[in-house]
C-alpha cells in the first residue's frame, strides 16, 4: 500500500479529515434552537441514535470517534455514543460545574463505546482538560500513530501522569486499536483503487480481519 505522512493519528493515509471545530458547533446550535428554542439539556436530544440532530452531531466529527479515530467503516453507528467530556458525576462533586455547561454542546463529544466507557469518570485540572478536549485539536500533538498502527504518547508528554492516565483509561494501547486502523486503511485503499485487480483479494482479507475483531470486541 501507499505510505503518506499522517499529521493526525485518527486519520488514515488515504483520507485526511480536519477535526478543527471552528464554528461547526455554533451552526449546530443555531439549527437546533430553531426546532427546540427552550431546550438547554442538549445531550437529551442529540443522544437519540439515528435522529436528525444525532446524525448532524456525528457529522461534526466525520462519523469518527474524536478520541481514537475509529469510524462507521469499522463499527456500527449504534456503537457510537455522545460523551460528556467533563463527566456528569462532577455535578455531585465539590467542583460544582454548572449543569447547563455539562450537558451543553461544548462539553459533548462523539465517541465510540470503548473510549466513552473507559473514560467514564476521568477528570483532572482545568489546564489538562483544555489540552485533552478533542475540540481544541491538541490530541494529534499528544498522541501519535506508529508504523505498526499502535497509538503512543509523544515524548513531550510521556512523563505527564494525567495524560498517561487518560491514555490508559481509553485503552489506546489495546490491540483492537491496531486492527481498527488496519481495517480503515484497507477500506480506504479499496475505495481509492476501486476496480484494480488486487481489490478482491484485499476485500477477502478485510472479511477475515473483521471476523477476528468481532471475536475480540
Amino acid at each position: 500500500m501507499e505510505t503518506k505522512t499522517i499529521s493526525d493519528y485518527r486519520n488514515t493515509s488515504y483520507k485526511q479529515f480536519d477535526f478543527t471545530i471552528n464554528d461547526k458547533k455554533i451552526k449546530f446550535i443555531k439549527d437546533f434552537k430553531l426546532d427546540y428554542p427552550k431546550a438547554w439539556k442538549i445531550y437529551d436530544y442529540i443522544n437519540k441514535k439515528g435522529q436528525l440532530f444525532n446524525l448532524k452531531f456525528r457529522a461534526i466529527y466525520h462519523d469518527k470517534c474524536a478520541y481514537c479515530g475509529i469510524s462507521t467503516q469499522v463499527i456500527n453507528a449504534s456503537n457510537f455514543e455522545v460523551d460528556h467530556f467533563i463527566p456528569k458525576s462532577v455535578l455531585e462533586s465539590e467542583l460544582r460545574f454548572d449543569k447547563r455547561d455539562i450537558h451543553g454542546i461544548n462539553n459533548l463529544v462523539n465517541s465510540c463505546q470503548m473510549c466513552n466507557r473507559g473514560k467514564l469518570d476521568f477528570l483532572c485540572d482545568i489546564e489538562n482538560l483544555e489540552t485533552l478536549h478533542p475540540d481544541n485539536n491538541r490530541l494529534p500533538l499528544i498522541f501519535n500513530r506508529k508504523s505498526d498502527f499502535s497509538i503512543v504518547i509523544n515524548k513531550e508528554y510521556e512523563n505527564n501522569n494525567i495524560i498517561k492516565d487518560f491514555y490508559n483509561k481509553l485503552k489506546l494501547n489495546n490491540q483492537l486499536r491496531r486492527l481498527d486502523y488496519l481495517l480503515m486503511e484497507m477500506k480506504d485503499f479499496c475505495e481509492r483503487h476501486e476496480g484494480a485487480p488486487i481489490i478482491n483479494e484485499i476485500q477477502k482479507l478485510i472479511l477475515k480481519i473483521e471476523s477476528k475483531r468481532r471475536r475480540n470486541y
